[in-house]
This record gives structure tokens, sequence and C-alpha cells, in this order.
């Protein structure tokens, strides 16, 4: 199983769909991680230069920590992401070259523009990917088979997937911990463990959950179903 995690920013595929990931990769599965903006903006504490090398280490040292070690950093700017040919290509190629089962991005109203723009991107990105269409593409055609949005900044309104993390939250809090410039101004471990606890409350006392809304589920010919 192949899994690609599309994050706005460095420490987002953690705080969204971190212990899923967890999951996934017990269950023997494959995982990258895609970043499309380097996060020099997430901080008045360092130069654009120097905060986003030192996002791109926390990145790195997070999912090595979960056991992820195919990144792709994309190195756009932190609070400026939009839709551009060379771009969404970039994506369709990633999609192409990756060939995921199961992909996660930012859902639709998250509360953050490159959030937002993310997730316009990715979907339509796979689209384009599934069919014989962008010249510029010249990779196979490929569906991904799952797609799954995670929630950040803006709850889901309606979820249509919880995944049960207790088991995991332990080791994703633990990749967090690596995001030291994010912490030292907002408290993302609360993000994690509020939300975990409130999604999981239905799974029964003590349960941690991550919430998606079910983009698409569908299996192609000749292709494993997604369980």
């Amino acid at each position: 199983m192949q899994v690609t995690v599309f994050a706005p920013h460095p420490d987002d595929e953690i705080i969204g769909c971190g212990g899923s990931v967890v999951n996934w990769l017990r269950s023997g599965a494959e995982v990258s991680f895609v970043y499309l903006c380097n996060g020099d903006a997430g901080s008045q504490a360092m130069s654009r230069a120097e905060l986003g090398a030192v996002r791109k280490a926390e990145a790195t040292a997070g999912a090595a920590h979960l056991g992820v070690t195919d990144l792709v950093f994309l190195d756009q700017t932190d609070g400026c992401l939009a839709e551009t040919r060379t771009l969404l290509t970039t994506l369709i190629d990633l999609i192409r070259e990756k060939r995921p089962d199961v992909a996660y991005l930012p859902h639709a109203t998250d509360g953050h523009p490159d959030h937002i723009v993310t997730h316009q991107l990715v979907t339509k990105a796979a689209g384009i990917a599934a069919g014989p269409w962008w010249p510029e593409s010249t990779g196979a055609p490929w569906a991904i088979d799952l797609q799954l949005a995670y929630e950040v900044w803006t709850p889901i309104q309606r979820p249509t997937h919880l995944e049960d993390t207790t088991d995991a939250l332990d080791l994703q809090l633990e990749a967090l911990s690596h995001h030291g410039s994010q912490l030292d101004t907002m408290p993302y471990d609360a993000f994690i463990r509020g939300l975990g606890s409130y999604r999981g409350a239905t799974l029964g006392a003590g349960r941690s959950a991550e919430a998606f809304e079910v983009l698409r589920l569908g299996t192609l010919p000749g292709r494993t179903p997604v369980s």
C-alpha cells in the first residue's frame, strides 16, 4: 500500500493525520510526505531564509521519528501559495510517480489560505493525473483510490471517517516535538490532544481519533480494494 500526505506546511502532516500515518506504517504501508510551502513565515524570530531551513530540518526529523524518509519539498513561499501551471504540473507528475493508493490533504475550508489552496491544487491535480490529459506530464495516468481530507485549523463539520489513533498518539506527539520553532509560538500539541479526545469520545472512553472527509472512495479494475 502506498500512502502520500500533502501538507501545506511542515507540521501539518503530523497535526492533521500523524496518527493515521503511524497506523499505516505499522500495517506495512509505504508513506511519503509532500510539503507545498517551506514554512518561512511561521515566526518573526528569524529571517525567511533562516526559518525555511530550520523548518525543513524539523520536518525531516519529525518524519524520521515516525519512520517516514520519503520527503518532497516544493518550496513555495509560505502564506502566498497559488496555482501556477508549473506547480500543478509538478503535482500531477508526483502523483503519477508515487502512484499512491491513498492520499491525505487538508479539507476544503480549513481555516488558512495555504490549506485551502492546497486542497484545490491537489484535488485538481489528482483529477488530471487520472486521465490521458496534460501534455506537460509524461507519466502514465494514475487514479488515487482513497482520498481523505484532514482538519487542522477548522474542524470538519460532517466527518465521514474516524480513525482510531489511541495507540499512535504518543508517537505522533513525539514527532511533533521536533517542530520546536512552531511550538514556541503555538501549542499545536493541544490541537492533537483536544481534537483527538473530542473525536475519540464517540469510540469509547479514553480513545483518541482523527476525523476525515472522504473525498473519493473507489477501486479501479485490477486494483485491490482499500480496507
